[in-house]
């Protein structure tokens, strides 16, 4: 069971870490490649290219969040740290039904007035980084996690080393 427990962990921590990385990505790279062009054409980007994003995006963030409450539920120690993560990826996650969803079908279907694209853009950046920010917190909350589960399993494996000399 310990061998399952680490093995969701570690995928926790590396999946949270892809989704920040691609995260950064996009905040860095794609969206001041959006915001350079002309606002029609990242209208006709976003529509083109936004749903290969979201068939790599949408999976990491809620699966890396399913992990964490099965480990939640699996760990006896830390849940406070399991706990915290949970809540930073839930916010996470949550902002997108809530602003994501709505600002990117707007952008996709060009139903946005042209005239507001900028502004809605850079809200839509603004709010990103809010995510890459919890998404940072979850990681960090989650390596705390497993280094202080290990710190707390090595005395005991030493222990029984030593006892079974």
């Amino acid at each position: 069971m310990q061998h399952i427990k680490t093995t969701l962990q570690i995928l926790i921590i590396a999946l949270n870490s892809a989704f920040i990385g691609a995260m950064v990505l996009i905040a860095l790279v794609i969206v001041p490649f959006w915001q350079a062009g002309e606002t029609q054409a990242f209208l006709d980007w976003f529509s083109a290219y936004s749903p290969n994003i979201a068939k790599m995006m949408i999976p990491l963030g809620p699966g890396v969040l399913v992990l964490a409450i099965l480990v939640f539920f699996m760990e006896r120690e830390n849940k406070i740290l399991w706990g915290l993560t949970i809540v930073f990826l839930v916010a996470n996650v949550g902002y997108f039904p809530i602003y994501f969803l709505p600002a990117n079908a707007s952008f996709a279907e060009q139903t946005i007035a042209i005239s507001e694209v900028s502004a809605e853009l850079a809200t839509w950046l603004d709010f990103h980084w809010h995510r890459i920010i919890l998404a940072l917190g979850a990681l960090l909350t989650s390596i705390l996690a497993v280094v202080r589960n290990q710190s707390m399993i090595l005395p005991i494996q030493r222990s029984r080393e030593l006892s079974a000399s």
